[in-house]
């Protein structure tokens, strides 16, 4: 959604990605819910629309309060509410699988409040969300301290979110929740129950930049077998500046040759902050991913 939220709304943003030659786009959680407050029928046309054009979306939750791991229960609720009144969209549109993380700290001031976010706000909005790269280690030491409670806050959170989305049904499957692993957290990702029990909808989410900022290295899939959700995104490797590919220090070879290999994914997701880059980091994973096939058939 990011390349086109200053000229597009929720529908359009569809649009534009099939011109771009794109199978499909991750939503945008609050560009969504203003687009329906003003034209309650875009559901029913996104869904009509991807499903003639043979597009699989996407969305990914909020990155602003209230967030889904506060200790404070009002709080709490409160934004597991506004993720619940999203899975009823989702349904409604034909949108597959959620993304989330186990919090939202930016503040709710630079949330959108229209459906086409203006330019000059976005703007500084983007500029927020780079320089928050530099205080994530204090708001992870943070969550380290409090690392129970906080944990405990989310978990609770996620299971009535999977429980909910379980429900909403599009031809005949449930709504996937894809759990992405971000720079700032606390959360052991291996001890997530992925695809089991209470969380049998519930599936792995990598970042390839946050791998990087987080741990120092590049993504590893060699020890995963499970269905992932995969964001293919380049960093300088401080800050999760959403780089075109190729233009900063993650490696993507290997992960991208672990996904053919094992078939954990049929969808790589770019995360480019610009229309240009997005279409350049396209052309790029294309090529790469040619040359992989190729390699593997010859």
């Amino acid at each position: 959604m990011a390349p086109y939220v200053t000229i597009a709304n929720a529908m359009q943003a569809i649009q534009l990605a099939h011109e771009d030659g794109f199978s499909g786009i991750e939503l945008n959680e609050d560009q969504l819910h203003c687009l329906v407050q003003v034209k309650p029928n875009c559901l029913n046309l996104m869904r009509e629309y991807s499903a003639d054009k043979h597009m699989v979306n996407s969305l990914h939750r909020t990155l602003f309060r209230p967030s889904i791991d506060s200790e404070n229960q009002g709080e709490r609720k409160e934004a597991v509410e506004y993720t619940l009144k999203t899975l009823d969209y989702m349904e409604a549109a034909g949108i597959l699988r959620m993304v989330l993380h186990s919090f939202s700290d930016l503040p709710a001031f630079f949330n959108p409040k229209a459906e086409r976010a203006d330019k000059v706000a976005y703007f500084l909005g983007c500029r927020v969300v780079k320089g928050y790269g530099i205080l994530a280690p204090v708001l992870k030491a943070y969550r380290q301290m409090r690392k129970e409670k906080i944990e405990a806050s989310f978990m609770q959170s996620l299971a009535e979110i999977a429980k909910y989305a379980a429900d909403k049904k599009f031809d005949g499957k449930p709504i996937e929740i894809a759990f992405e692993e971000h720079y700032s957290d606390a959360i052991d990702y291996d001890n997530i129950s992925y695809g089991k029990g209470n969380f049998a909808n519930v599936i792995r989410g990598i970042d390839t930049a946050h791998q990087l900022i987080r741990t120092g290295q590049n993504t590893n899939l060699s020890k995963i077998s499970e269905p992932i959700h995969f964001h293919a995104v380049d960093t300088n490797g401080i800050i999760d500046d959403h780089r075109t590919l190729g233009k900063g220090k993650v490696n993507f070879e290997n992960s991208i040759s672990d996904i053919i290999e094992r078939k954990l994914t049929n969808t790589i997701i770019i995360e480019d902050s610009t229309r240009n880059s997005a279409l350049k980091s396209k052309e790029m994973l294309t090529s790469m991913i040619k040359k992989m096939l190729n390699m593997v058939s010859s």
